[in-house]
């Protein structure tokens, strides 16, 4: 949480909110939360983040390739081809479980990537990875709203509620551990990732569909409108030029100073309970 001087100053270089127990804290560039996310590890604070616009990895499809394939030899001949950075895992049935002849690939490289038309001899096309309408759970701590690969909270375990990994847990996996499993998100005798937990978020209703209207904007009437200007563009480029004045000093004191008041909410919390 920013200190009352920051506030006042109004060109606060970090910005923070309490969310329950937790505080959430806002960074002007991407220079910043390096050092804050740095910070936090340094210290050992447990935290989680979400990733930059910019490591962010586009996920395409592969379609064509035999689902026998190996996975090892589509990366070597995605390197090949120039898709350095390629990651690439076989994709599973969501109700069988077993492996599809389709293959996802990441990569920060989708230009290069649409250039690619055969792999291991095979004529294949990449389609853009579907977003997932279920929410994100992280497979670390078993919570909602984020993925393991930012994650820096305890592990808890998916099947049991215990602190530990999942994959070193004893119990059976669902639905033979449905049984004597217990879930660490709101303790009854289920997973944590099962879909009817009190704890799951609720998928939000669907929008009615528009009604279609037959009025039509001529392209006379399209080009009299005067563009409009993008305020919130200007306002982050002016926030960013003036964040460059600020040294790294400043920065490491605020965010000393939101830990410490996480300190003390945290205390508070537990002298009420």
């Amino acid at each position: 949480m920013c200190t009352q001087d920051d506030e006042q100053q109004g060109d606060s270089i970090l910005k923070a909110r309490t969310a329950g127990t937790s505080v959430k804290v806002f960074t002007n560039t991407p220079a910043d939360y390096r050092q804050l996310v740095a910070l936090l590890e340094s210290i050992k604070r447990p935290f989680f983040t979400y990733q930059l616009k910019e490591d962010r990895m586009d996920q395409r499809v592969i379609r064509g390739l035999p689902r026998e394939m190996s996975v090892n030899d589509i990366k070597e001949d995605l390197v090949s081809q120039g898709i350095a950075d390629a990651e690439v895992q076989q994709m599973t049935s969501r109700t069988t479980k077993k492996p599809l002849p389709l293959f996802l690939v990441k990569t920060k490289m989708p230009e290069k990537l649409a250039e690619i038309q055969r792999l291991a001899m095979l004529t294949v096309s990449f389609e853009r990875k579907k977003k997932s309408s279920e929410p994100s759970q992280c497979y670390r701590c078993q919570r909602y709203g984020h993925t393991q690969r930012n994650c820096r909270l305890a592990e808890r375990c998916v099947k049991c509620g215990e602190d530990h990994n999942s994959t070193s847990c004893s119990l059976p996996a669902p639905p033979t551990g449905h049984r004597n499993a217990k879930c660490c998100l709101c303790g009854e005798g289920h997973p944590a990732n099962y879909k009817g937990c009190s704890k799951a978020p609720k998928k939000a209703a669907s929008a009615p569909k528009a009604v279609p209207t037959t009025n039509r904007t001529s392209y006379a009437q399209k080009v009299k409108k005067p563009m409009s200007t993008s305020a919130p563009a200007a306002a982050t480029a002016t926030g960013t030029t003036a964040q460059k004045q600020h040294g790294d000093d400043r920065l490491l004191a605020m965010m000393q100073a939101i830990i410490t008041r996480l300190d003390a909410l945290e205390a508070k919390m537990q002298d009420k309970h």
